[in-house]
């Protein structure tokens, strides 16, 4: 075990600010477990802080979340002039109500207002509510699609962005400044009497509702039947309303619509995998369901099946960025809706998206992988009289309009139903309008490797693969030369410094790799372009898999 581990498990052995029964738990851990939590501090990544819930300097505790919140108040009487406010918000996970209203609490210790959301809400709730509301920032507690052992803590900006720099830097040094004894904090109850920490209930959900309702197409039929699980999360608040208030009957997948942070019914309560629709898609077949879609626990990401051919198949992140645009484009076209339109996509994400935009003449702009860079640079481009009516990433992302700063599932789920419906009138399934899309523009497919690599040991796996790509490129891939790597390290023109790698094969394949923001894995992107075929964009893939992992 280093000194520096060392080090940090005796400061919380010695702090008069640690509890006694913590104490003791500390001294009762092995070794492993001791390296596990306190080799490192918890770092703001692309979603902010996250990790296991448990005790140490890199885990999920009140004590860290304590720190998290000081150093924001710090960081917001700073540099915040006037009154300042900060809204929070949680999900159904373990702690994250007791999260929040600790971090309510030092708020308001703080001579910060505090807004708390009356229960559970999803994501784009706590971001919509920052804009709405005015505030100086926001804090959403989630560990988003994580496992249930996990949490975290978002903290979003007064425009409703999860922060960039100069702020998260910023609040990570107040916080790594700080010690225990620092931490300001009142009692819940003197904080509301005193009018600094204030409930909110159903008035925001109304004003998102308005906001997301007013992009509607006004298409909905009851032919077209639905399925949705919110996967024991969030989007029990919001998905059913929407598609209910527009005319859609909506089947809830009954076990999984129970709010319960222990995730029972599935391993891994993540949209982007097959198993956690495995009772959806067994309530679709008994129903003869169209379409089934999923929201994970804090709602701003979808994952969806459809019905094609008698079979439920997935429709992956990008296909389903790739319809959206084309469907919105299409309904644009019949309204008569085509100046200063402007879309963003992540680097990551289909080359397609970019293509289909630029042929219809929508301005595209690709930034780093995160909400928070996509929101910032819509801010951007608003601020140039454009209308970014859509943005998204791979990972089943997505945001429509200007209303909520983050992703969010309400209002895609919202249009990708009213898409469905649309096409069954014209007796088409998504699968045959993507097929459509493919034949006019070529075959673009993507998949992705995650190898997870846990603990300090798997910190350093994943520096040695960016290492020895960024110092022995593999120069030939699938038949194809290797003709550009881009190195995001030192930033790419408007995009700042990051850890990504591209890697150019030829004109057909791309390679991105990364490590990711929010959990131990690095991530490779492979992307292959403009095929003939279906079979020849799979043949392609695979071979580049293949031989990439070897």
């Amino acid at each position: 075990m280093d000194n520096e581990t060392l080090n940090r498990y005796h400061l919380w052995l010695n702090d008069p600010m640690i509890a006694d029964e913590d104490k003791e738990l500390l001294k009762n851990m092995n070794k492993d477990l001791i390296q596990d939590a306190f080799y490192k501090d918890l770092e703001f990544g692309t979603g902010g802080l996250r990790g296991i819930m448990g005790l140490g300097a890199n885990r999920m505790n009140f004590y860290t979340v304590g720190k998290a919140t000081q150093a924001l108040a710090n960081y917001i009487n700073k540099t915040v002039k006037g009154q300042k406010s900060i809204v929070i918000s949680y999900d159904t996970r373990n702690f994250s109500k007791e999260f929040a209203e600790e971090s309510a609490k030092i708020l308001a210790a703080n001579e910060i207002k505090v807004y708390l959301f009356d229960d559970f809400r999803p994501t784009p709730l706590l971001s919509f509510a920052v804009r709405f509301l005015k505030a100086s920032s926001g804090i959403m507690i989630t560990a988003s699609h994580n496992p249930p052992e996990y949490n975290g803590y978002k903290v979003y900006w007064s425009n409703g962005a999860q922060i960039i720099p100069p702020h998260d830097e910023r609040i990570i040094e107040e916080y790594n400044n700080l010690s225990f004894s620092d931490i300001r904090k009142i009692n819940f109850k003197e904080g509301k009497n005193k009018g600094l920490i204030v409930t909110i209930n159903n008035e925001i959900d109304s004003a998102y509702f308005e906001k997301a309702l007013s992009y509607s197409f006004g298409i909905s039929s009851k032919k077209l039947k639905i399925v949705y699980t919110p996967l024991h999360g969030t989007g029990i608040k919001i998905v059913p309303y929407l598609l209910e208030k527009i005319g859609f009957h909506v089947y809830i997948q009954k076990e999984q619509q129970i709010p319960d942070g222990n995730f029972p019914t599935v391993n891994y309560p993540n949209p982007e995998f097959d198993q956690a629709f495995k009772l959806a898609i067994k309530d679709a077949e008994k129903i003869d369901a169209d379409i089934v879609i999923a929201s994970d626990p804090d709602a701003d990401r979808m994952g969806i099946f459809i019905k094609h051919n008698t079979r439920y198949i997935r429709i992956d992140g990008n296909q389903m960025g790739v319809l959206l645009l084309n469907f919105f484009l299409e309904m644009y076209a019949k309204k008569g809706i085509n100046k200063n339109l402007a879309v963003i996509e992540s680097i990551v994400s289909s080359k397609l998206f970019a293509k289909i935009a630029k042929a219809h003449n929508v301005e595209v702009s690709e930034v780093l992988t995160g909400f928070k860079w996509i929101c910032n640079e819509a801010d951007r481009l608003r601020a140039k009289g454009k209308n970014v009516f859509f943005s998204y990433e791979e990972s089943y992302g997505y945001n429509i309009g200007d209303f909520v700063y983050d992703k969010d599932s309400g209002t895609p789920i919202m249009i990708t139903c009213e898409m469905a419906a649309y096409y069954k009138e014209k007796e088409m399934t998504l699968m045959d309008v993507l097929d459509d899309i493919y034949k006019k523009y070529g075959y673009y497919l993507e998949e992705q490797l995650s190898p997870v690599y846990e603990g300090e040991e798997g910190v350093q796996k994943i520096k040695n693969i960016m290492k020895n790509l960024r110092e022995k490129p593999i120069e030939n891939l699938a038949g194809y030369k290797l003709i550009k790597v881009t190195d995001y390290l030192n930033g790419y023109d408007r995009i700042p410094p990051s850890d990504v790698l591209k890697m150019e094969f030829g004109d057909k394949l791309i390679v991105y790799v990364r490590p990711s923001g929010t959990e131990p894995k690095i991530k490779f992107y492979f992307m292959v372009m403009n095929m003939k075929s279906s079979n020849a964009a799979k043949q392609l893939l695979q071979k580049a898999k293949k031989e990439f992992v070897n």
